[in-house]
Order: structure tokens, then sequence, then C-alpha cells
């Protein structure tokens, strides 16, 4: 019988592994259901399952149903670029540096934003950790990532709810669609206080060799009517060169006569900015502060 847990010498793996084949792409499943679905015992389905919504793996509703999140291909999961924080280190070391604030670079990872950040004159860049992750819908950084990311992965995010943090925090799939549409448009995304009072940054996104969205960059701003438009064109710069840095090492070999245009695949895959970029010294330029 269904959920009786019927094979007992299935190891761990195998159990794990028929629970999540349990979730076709959009299907939510009670805990009872997936004991039924992967023919397990219901006392082994609510532990497993736990301990994969733990990992995020799993996504348990307001309802107590449960949905996939990180299947491989899935909607919302991609794979970032080989060595993507060691190749964007300087980078992003630069720009803290010419804009003398914080700065973080993020990846789409499920519902969450992966990211790693260089605070100004403060602690070094760490490698990805799932345990540093922000909402996607209430930063710039996640933002600008999902302003490019298909239809379906916003999707992906309005279904699981938008959880309003503050005030500002754009909390409504009307809202947000509307915040994504004009972040497209501009090039950038900005969030006044979304996530948390007095907290506010510009993001942009960096894309790869085949023009797809593959990570975005976020400078921390204190003051933005004052700070933006220094803060952007450096951002902007920083976001196109790492986008050629990330064509030369993924891209294939150009064929023997080929000409290359100026930029690259990579840059010309960039939406235009809202702000042109002037002749900056140093790599970025530098901002002199009050």
């Amino acid at each position: 019988m269904a959920g009786n847990g019927s094979e007992p010498r299935r190891t761990v793996t195998s159990k794990v592994v028929a629970i999540i084949r349990s979730f076709d792409p959009g299907r939510s499943l009670t805990i009872t259901e997936v004991a039924q679905v992967a023919d397990l015992s219901l006392s082994t389905a609510h532990r497993l399952v736990h301990e994969l919504a733990a990992w995020g793996i799993l996504h348990r509703g307001d309802d107590a149903r449960y949905e996939i999140v990180l299947r491989p291909g899935s909607c919302g999961r991609r794979d970032r670029p080989p060595g993507l924080r060691t190749i964007a280190a300087p980078t992003i070391e630069d720009l803290s540096a010419a804009t003398t604030s914080d700065v973080r670079l993020g990846v789409i990872d499920g519902l969450q934003v992966l990211y790693v950040e260089k605070a100004y004159r403060g602690r070094p860049l760490s490698e990805f950790s799932a345990a540093a992750t922000l909402p996607a819908h209430a930063t710039a950084l996640g933002k600008a990532l999902l302003a490019f990311s298909s239809p379906e992965t916003v999707d992906h995010v309005i279904r699981h709810g938008l959880r309003s943090y503050t005030a500002s925090t754009v909390a409504t799939a009307a809202r947000l669609r509307h915040a994504l549409k004009v972040t497209r448009l501009r090039g950038m995304a900005v969030a006044r206080g979304e996530l948390r009072p007095g907290h506010c940054a510009v993001a942009v996104p960096v894309f790869g060799p085949a023009g797809e969205v593959a990570a975005a960059l976020e400078v921390r701003l204190r003051d933005v009517p004052s700070e933006l438009p220094g803060t952007v064109p450096a951002l902007m710069v920083a976001a196109r060169g790492l986008s050629r840095d990330l064509g030369r090492i993924t891209m294939p070999a150009a064929p023997v006569g080929a000409v290359e245009r100026d930029g690259g695949p990579a840059e010309r895959a960039l939406p235009p900015g809202p702000v042109a970029v002037p002749r900056l010294e140093g790599r970025f330029g530098r901002r002199d502060r009050g």
C-alpha cells in the first residue's frame, strides 16, 4: 500500500530522490501526499521533507503544501559561471574603492539571491554561501536580476509570496511587475528602504556571453539624490567590464577571420543605460565625498 514504506532496505538517498521526483513543475503536495507518491512511511516522509525544506530544496506554503525549489533546470535556478567570484573580485574591489561604498555581487538562486559582499575598507570577499541570501523582490540586487530573467522565474517568485519587510517593500505582484518594467527601461534598479529602513542601493545586471543575465552588481547609497548620479556611471562601466570578462572565459574562440565588434557579444547584450558614461579617471574613476 502506498505510503507504508514497503521497501525497508531503501537507502536514505533513494528516499530523498523519490521525494524530489514526486514534484512535477508547479505541483504542490502535503506531507501525506508525498508519503503516498514516494511510497514512504508518514514519519519518514515528515522527517525528510522537513530536512529538505531546511536546506531550501522544498518550500512550505501558508497552506502547509510543499513545492520544489531547487530542481536542476527549474525556474529561478541557474548555474552561475564557473569561478564567478574569482573573476569578479578585482572589479568589486575597484568599484568599492571608486564609489567609497559597500558593493555586492549576486546571483538568483530559487526564491533568493546568493551574494558576496565587499565592505568599503572592511571585510574581504568570501565565497558564495547558502547562508548569505537576500529576498529577490525587496532589494536592488534582486530586482536587477529578476528584470532580465525569464517570465517563469518572476512568476515563481511571485507565486511563493512577496513578504513585506518595511512600509516601502514592493509586496504585490502588480507593483513588482511595474518595478521590473521600469528597471528594464532604465537598465538599473534602485531600492529605498525596502528590506531595512534607511538601507538604499542601486544595482545593474551583468550579462553572460549569450546575452543572459548571469549576475548583478549593487552599490549601497547613503543619500540617493546626491549619490546616484555619480555612482551609476561607475557601476555600469564595472558591469560592462565584468560581462566582457565572463565572455572571454566562457565563450568559444571566434572562427578564423571573424571580426569582433567593439565590446564583444557580452557588451552588445547590455541594455542602454539611462546615463551616458563619461571618461573616468582610472578604471572606474573616483568620487570625492563632502
